[in-house]
């Protein structure tokens, strides 16, 4: 007979089962990254100090047993920031076409009718600057707001 095959009571035959016995809960999820030179030399720094057997059993208790910190990119503040960046350059455009057109009006009218034009221009932009300071206050208030929750 066979050594491969053995005959069982019923006088059926039978192979015999080879190799090792199945895991009841196999470890067969893989997964796979990739590090750049010195990210690797991190992780196997990290790796030695750990202490443990393998690769795999270290990423594990390493991904599974510690906190992972959890960064959340929210679209619409990085949109707010680059419109609070284009309103304040913005600000910027306004203090140098105020100063052109004062220089413009001094040139073709002499400073004492420029002054007296002006001054129309002068009480808006007044009010403008302190809306800028009232909002660069409030947009203070909001980073220490988001930096310290």
């Amino acid at each position: 007979m066979d050594m491969n095959v053995e005959a069982g009571k019923s006088g059926e035959i039978e192979k015999k089962k080879r190799g090792r016995k199945p895991k009841a809960d196999a470890q067969k999820h893989r997964y796979m990254f990739r590090l750049n030179g010195k990210d690797s030399k991190r992780f196997l720094h990290m790796f030695e100090r750990s202490g443990k057997p393998s690769y795999s059993a270290f990423l594990a208790d390493y991904v599974l047993n510690k906190p992972l910190k959890v960064v959340e990119i929210n679209k619409s503040t990085i949109d707010f920031v680059m419109l609070l960046s284009s309103f304040f350059a913005q600000f910027r455009a306004v203090k140098n076409n105020f100063n052109q057109m004062y220089g413009a009006l001094v040139r073709n009218f002499g400073e004492e009718k420029a002054l007296e034009m002006i001054q129309i221009v002068v009480l808006s932009t007044r009010e403008f600057g302190l809306l800028k300071r009232d909002f660069e206050e409030y947009v203070t208030k909001l980073r220490e707001q988001i930096t310290n929750p």
